[in-house]
């Protein structure tokens, strides 16, 4: 029901049923309030919010940035450091681009409303502190269980930090952010809370989580122990999302991120 768009018994136009009122008329619809879904979370139409999924996740957008990207960069006489992060760089920008144009091309109104709050903001930082918190509780369990090392994708982290820092906090501390908070807040979870809430934060949380697992690394014990620190910090991020919206989870997510660079930076 959520997902096809109904018909306007006033002007007889057809829109989507989670918006509170007809966009063509402005009468107030009667689905809204029945539906009770809050228009801080859902205010994309579904198709949009698919889309922003299969734009940004790893396995579908990213790879094919980076696959026309790499061949590109092949041709050149760049070292294959300053190669990866320049193939890194490029393929977060186009995700931005690719993603952020979705709301901007569809409903830019009501997207760029979510971003005016200054309370959003304060509830952000809160969040981040959170998953600070929360994750270093979580390592810390899990230290005292198994002395697991470090995992593939924090070891890629560790060292674009060292070698190229500025570069680091744009593309780890800013673009990644938004970029993952479009495609799994803005779009899986937004869309799969047309279903049930609690059905999009389990596989929100989830994919959010296994999107930083390396399938493909040798030491899978240690990839498996990290784990448990990405299913709390995406439930944290999916719950600041849920409470206040677009602007809240990704100040949080941007916030921690920029924090554990800077950590990696001091060290």
């Amino acid at each position: 029901m959520l997902f096809k768009d109904t018909k306007c018994p006033n002007c007889e136009a057809y829109h989507d049923p989670t918006l509170k009122e007809c966009p063509a008329c402005h009468k107030n619809n009667e689905l809204f309030s029945i539906n009770r879904l809050p228009k801080r979370v859902v205010f994309l139409h579904p198709l949009a919010q698919a889309g922003l999924f299969l734009i940004g996740f790893a396995f579908v957008g990213m790879l094919i940035a980076e696959l026309i990207y790499s061949i590109i960069l092949n041709n050149t006489n760049l070292d294959n450091a300053t190669k990866n992060i320049v193939l890194l760089t490029l393929t977060y920008l186009t995700m931005f681009a690719g993603l952020i144009s979705v709301p901007l091309f569809t409903r830019r109104k009501l997207f760029l409303s979510k971003y005016t709050n200054r309370i959003d903001y304060i509830y952000g930082i809160a969040y981040a502190v959170t998953v600070v918190c929360v994750g270093t509780i979580v390592s810390a369990i899990i230290a005292l269980m198994h002395d697991a090392g470090t995992n593939v994708n924090q070891t890629a982290a560790e060292s674009i930090v060292k070698n190229y820092p500025l570069l680091a906090f744009l593309v780890l501390g800013i673009l990644g952010p938004v970029c993952e908070e479009m495609t799994y807040r803005v779009g899986l979870y937004s869309f799969l809370r047309r279903i049930n809430k609690y059905l999009a934060f389990a596989v929100t949380t989830v994919i959010f989580a296994f999107i930083h697992f390396d399938f493909m690394a040798e030491d899978m014990i240690t990839e498996l122990w990290s784990l448990p620190s990405y299913l709390a910090c995406g439930f944290i991020l999916t719950l600041a999302y849920e409470h206040r919206g677009p602007a809240c989870s990704m100040l949080a997510h941007i916030a921690y991120n920029i924090f554990a660079c800077l950590l990696i930076w001091v060290k």
